[in-house]
């Protein structure tokens, strides 16, 4: 059986869908791209299978290879439909997370700290483009210490609902304006 372009173009989009996590945080601005023209390619998609459909119940084409590529694209448009951030979700991947601290900016800009089980964080920032910051921390008493050479804080204050984080090299130990307000604490 022969696989049709459409077949492996929603195969390739349901891919791109489900694996998200990985590639988004890498793309920086152009990830904003990416997912315009993923939305156009699943139109496209949506409307070939659709024609595929009508085809199959009018009976001019009820090959055995189109109701297969229908049952597919079917299915993968359903997943994605059902799904539409990846079956498996950026927070759900690696060690648990210990605690999670967000900070919202202007404009719906925001930036989500995570703190995980194994001595690793990340932050995500989301702002035209996301990006991610990743490194190792350590925590003594109410002080997290942060290590990572593209990381902009030696060290945060925490207390019961807040974090504020401090800026690297900062010999007057200035204090960010922001705190990151503490969701999820384990």
């Amino acid at each position: 059986m022969k696989l049709s372009k459409p077949l492996i173009f929603t195969i390739l989009l349901l891919l791109a869908v489900n694996t998200q996590f990985l590639w988004e945080g890498k793309l920086w601005v152009f990830t904003l791209l990416v997912y315009l023209l993923l939305f156009v390619c699943s139109i496209v998609l949506l409307v070939r299978l659709i024609k595929k459909v009508y085809r199959l119940i009018k009976g001019t084409d009820r090959t055995k290879q189109n109701v297969v590529e229908c049952l597919v694209m079917g299915v993968s448009f359903c997943l994605i439909i059902a799904f539409p951030m990846g079956i498996v979700r950026f927070p759900n991947v690696g060690a648990p997370i210990k605690l999670k601290a967000f900070h919202e900016a202007a404009g719906g800009c925001g930036n989500t700290l995570y703190l995980r089980e194994d001595g690793s964080f990340v932050e995500r920032a989301v702002c035209f483009g996301i990006f991610d910051r990743k490194g190792t921390y350590r925590i003594s008493h109410d002080t997290i210490y942060f290590s990572s050479d593209d990381y902009p804080f030696d060290y945060a204050l925490m207390d019961s609902a807040t974090i504020r984080v401090h800026r690297k090299g900062s010999a007057d130990d200035h204090v960010i304006s922001f705190p990151f307000y503490i969701i999820r604490k384990d």
